[in-house]
């Protein structure tokens, strides 16, 4: 039965349908307002936003006109079990109302995480929508979520989870996973500035900051990153090979490089650039038994022992509520951390002086670098999810790796506490 047919039988047996609420109503958050809202079976019971107007501009663009903004938290829970649509400016206070699971859509991690960690402590179901959140506490958050019954989960529809769903399928399969990842969509420019994408931003109507973490590469460190944490799958080299590379060549260049390859382990989390690759993802397999070979040969779908499994595509925003049907349907994750696996740490893009106040992701200081988990504990390299608003102890030289030495860090920041918190836990073995 499909989750449609699921859904529509629950809201027949409950009286309403999925109430799912909203955290952040920008681009994205509005995007993912239209689409739930189209959705059978579910619907978008509260948003939250710091500017409110932004959240009733989303749920008029979805059709709705029955939209209320409450200050008064009793009288905004009246309005969600009433079924009317309800717009609050504090996000921290969504798992308050009688709200099913909540969807984090701020884009920020720091807001991100909280959000996350506030819902299930208030015994609500949690998707998120921000990779960088998960990238730096996701660990400490799917032990929480898996520690009582309330589900933790990435959203599908961005590549690090429809790439899971290619590893799982070729896993399912009985073929071995050689490597897995996605085609980069942008440009790879390591030391961009917001100030050099202003224009292209512009026009696709997106914060230059965002923009710059995709075409500075860190955006493409951080999911890639996220997969090896759900899968357990390393990366190769620091940074990953990053190869120029088509769809017809994935299963001639990602393979172990004593079979023609580049990979001088396997299996790999990569990405690879140019090509035709974007905006798919792909798992490189190889078959180990020459019968299914013959088979697989014979239904064209390569020339074995080794075969691409790709998807063209991804699709953002109308997926993601995929994973509220998974949630509250199976009280299952589509996908999170199970290990720590690997880390995004923060390479500078300048020289930089002693006394700079460091932005975070897609500023001017720093781009994202990922390292094996343990070669990043064994240098004290600070996540790159932490730099945001750290000052700098020493001169750095670009290209230098931020440690924890170099940076003065506002301990009382959240973020920081909850991966203090993580740090402890995986050195203890509690959790990992």
């Amino acid at each position: 039965m499909s989750y449609t047919q699921r859904l529509l039988e629950r809201q027949r047996e409950l009286g309403h349908p999925v109430r799912v609420g909203v955290v952040g109503a920008g681009q994205m958050g509005s995007g993912l307002i239209a689409q739930i809202e189209r959705a059978k079976g579910m619907e978008v019971a509260a948003v939250a936003d710091v500017a409110t107007q932004r959240g009733v501009d989303a749920y008029t663009k979805a059709g709705r006109t029955d939209i209320s903004v409450e200050t008064d938290l009793a009288k905004a829970a009246e309005l969600v079990d009433a079924g009317r649509a309800v717009v609050i400016d504090d996000g921290l206070q969504m798992p308050k109302l009688p709200v099913d699971i909540v969807l984090e859509v701020s884009g920020v991690p720091e807001i991100a995480a909280q959000i996350a960690y506030a819902s299930l402590v208030g015994k609500k179901d949690v998707a998120l929508m921000t990779v960088e959140a998960d990238v730096t506490v996701g660990l400490l958050l799917s032990s929480v979520a898996n520690a009582g019954n309330q589900v933790y989960t990435i959203c599908r529809g961005d590549e690090p989870v429809e790439c899971l769903k290619l590893v799982e399928y070729a896993e399912d399969l009985g073929l071995t996973v050689v490597a897995a990842g996605k085609g980069k969509n942008n440009p790879n420019r390591p030391t961009d500035v917001p100030e050099d994408v202003a224009e292209e931003a512009a026009r696709k109507g997106m914060n230059p900051r965002m923009l710059c973490e995709f075409t500075d590469g860190t955006k493409t460190q951080l999911e890639m990153c996220a997969l090896s944490n759900a899968t357990g799958i390393p990366i190769d080299v620091a940074g990953m090979h990053g190869p120029s590379c088509s769809v017809d060549e994935l299963a001639t260049k990602l393979l172990p490089a004593a079979d023609g390859g580049i990979l001088a382990r396997t299996p790999a989390v990569e990405y690879t650039v140019e090509g035709d690759v974007a905006p798919g993802i792909f798992v490189v397999v190889r078959s180990e038994d020459p019968v299914v070979t013959h088979e697989l040969d014979y239904l064209k779908f390569g020339t074995g022992p080794y075969y691409a499994v790709y998807r063209p595509h991804h699709l953002a925003s109308i997926e993601a509520h995929l994973s509220i049907s998974e949630a509250v349907l199976n009280r299952s994750a589509d996908f999170q951390t199970k290990t720590w696996r690997s880390e995004v740490t923060a390479k500078a893009k300048f020289d930089l002086a002693a006394g700079t106040v460091l932005e975070g992701m897609g500023g001017h200081h720093v781009h994202g670098w990922t390292l094996d988990a343990d070669d990043s504990f064994a240098m004290n390299a600070i996540p790159i999810g932490l730099v945001a608003g750290c000052t700098l102890k020493r001169d750095l030289k670009a290209g230098e790796t931020l440690t924890y030495d170099d940076v003065e860090v506002d301990e009382t920041r959240p973020l920081v506490a909850m991966r203090r918190l993580q740090d402890a836990l995986l050195r203890t073995h509690v959790i990992g």
